[in-house]
């Protein structure tokens, strides 16, 4: 009886709810768009900054790029 009441149980918490997935897939799809849109921030800001020092990438601008955006 011990055996079918905790099998019970175990299978009870372990079912999904049906409202989980949707939900789950809402908020994975929300953290993509705003780690995408800090992306292209972050990729605008790094061009701004290698065109205000003349657009030609060289070792010590990468080097400043690391060290200011890093």
């Amino acid at each position: 009886m011990l055996a079918v009441l905790s099998h019970s149980l175990s299978s009870l918490s372990s079912a999904p709810s049906r409202d989980e997935p949707g939900f789950l897939a809402l908020v994975g799809r929300i953290a993509q768009a705003v780690h995408a849109e800090r992306q292209r921030r972050r990729d605008a800001q790094i061009a701004a900054f290698i065109e205000a020092r003349g657009g030609r990438i060289t070792d010590d601008l990468e080097r400043q790029i690391g060290n200011y955006f890093c």
